[in-house]
């Protein structure tokens, strides 16, 4: 299945602001065209056909035959962009195969991923007869109502479309799964001077062949400088993990998701994040040894921090590689290590006593149970390990990753390392015990 992006327009209400072309627009690291193009390649999209017009020049210079991206693009220009979108989609028709099934969106709409991907599986499994339309029924959610273009929608099916309806249950979400329906309906209304891409679609509401799937998650059409930056909230919203422990939850991702906000828009890669994040652990076990604890606990959150930001980069960036789940885990497994040798190697400078590498030593064998444990599981089951899932009431146990971090961060502001030690050697085994009882009847 092919993928038709219209990039023709001219984007005037967006350019008052910017002056870049609207499609090549950075959105947190990637330009909105980009960022498309992406998303669809994560739902099984490699072929991309992008309509261009008055940035015909500037949109092929930047994108290329899509080779960089790990995509095949192909541009079609619409030399009559000013006529409206449906002209533009229609210059599709050029290179259609018979019996095609395309997707065809806007450069300009910003979509969850989830929701693409329903909508892809869903467009692959849709009738033939009928054309797919993504629509949102959530009327209190929709960005910018007023401009959104309305939907009498009932049984599934669009009955009606337009800006102006004063009565309407949907709101189009300008995403479309194609057929040649929809070229036959572009080309009649074209036949009608009538330009517009909803135009055509109301010829086929008309015959019961819009059916419509509804988006469950926030989107919003760019263009203007405000829904720009809900775009960029939608985005960072997206970026927050089922399987998020509570102190990261509740906490770190207050600081992480600004820090992401501003990290994106650098050359800063997630696996140099997640080695500046090693660095600091490294810092903040030389603090605990030095006998600072406070910069061993402010230092201990910081990288606990940073430990979000370099996942959040790679799933907002499109940077995920399985060398860099690995690269993350075992720089964190070390950064543990560390911290925790610090804080032994500090407490046996006060005291001499032989009893700390005892305690040391259970803490540090506990610290890689939790995630051995999820990885495991994974492993097996081939799902993924969502603590306040599967741990029971022990879910309020502080021993995952983000858990321990906190506690050794209050350890070091209020100068209890021994007292932290201690704690982190038992609840690392209890919660390790408990899960091995739990997951007994689920492996």
């Amino acid at each position: 299945m092919r993928a038709v992006i219209l990039a023709a327009g001219a984007g005037t209400r967006m350019r008052q602001d910017l002056e870049t072309p609207k499609p090549l627009i950075n959105l947190l690291g990637l330009p909105l065209i980009t960022r498309n193009i992406l998303s669809l390649r994560a739902c099984g999209i490699d072929e991309f056909v992008i309509i261009t017009g008055r940035y015909r020049q500037e949109l092929e210079n930047y994108l290329g035959d899509g080779k960089k991206h790990q995509v095949k693009i192909t541009y079609l220009h619409n030399p009559d962009w000013q006529l409206g979108n449906g002209v533009s989609a229609y210059t599709f028709r050029k290179i259609f195969q018979p019996q095609e099934r395309f997707i065809l969106m806007m450069a300009d709409h910003m979509f969850n991923l989830k929701d693409l991907q329903a909508f892809v599986a869903a467009a692959k499994a849709n009738d033939a007869e009928k054309i797919l339309l993504a629509a949102d029924r959530r009327l209190e959610r929709v960005w910018d109502l007023p401009e959104a273009t309305k939907i009498i929608a009932e049984n599934g099916l669009a009955l009606k479309l337009g800006k102006d309806l004063q009565h309407f249950n949907a709101v189009d979400g300008g995403l479309f799964a194609g057929n040649e329906l929809l070229l036959a309906a572009l080309e009649k209304a074209i036949s009608q001077e009538n330009y517009s891409l909803t135009a055509a679609i109301n010829f086929l509401a008309a015959d019961g062949k819009v059916k419509l799937h509804f988006l469950q998650e926030d989107w919003v059409d760019v263009d203007d400088l405000a829904s720009f930056k809900q775009a960029e909230k939608i985005l960072l919203k997206s970026l927050l993990p089922p399987k998020d422990g509570f102190i990261s939850r509740t906490i770190n991702r207050k600081f992480s998701l600004p820090l992401t906000k501003v990290l994106s828009k650098t050359v800063l890669t997630p696996n140099q994040i997640t080695f500046i994040s090693f660095l600091v652990a490294l810092a903040a076990a030389v603090a605990f040894a030095l006998r600072r604890p406070f910069w061993g606990g402010i230092l201990t959150q910081l990288t606990s921090i940073l430990d979000g930001v370099d996942g959040e980069i790679a799933r907002l960036k499109f940077l995920q590689s399985d060398y860099g789940g690995l690269f993350d885990a075992i720089l964190d497994r070390y950064a543990d290590f560390f911290i925790v040798l610090g804080m032994a190697c500090g407490w046996y400078l006060e005291t001499e006593s032989l009893v700390v590498f005892l305690i040391g030593a259970i803490a540090l064998s506990g610290l890689p149970k939790s995630m051995l444990i999820k990885e495991k599981f994974q492993a097996l089951t081939g799902k993924t390990f969502v603590p306040w899932l599967y741990d029971g009431v022990f879910r309020y146990l502080p021993a995952n990753r983000d858990g321990r971090l906190f506690l050794i961060m209050l350890g070091g502001i209020f100068n209890l390392v021994p007292a932290t030690l201690v704690v982190l050697a038992v609840i690392c085994h209890v919660q390790a015990v408990a899960r091995l009882l739990m997951l007994r009847k689920l492996i």
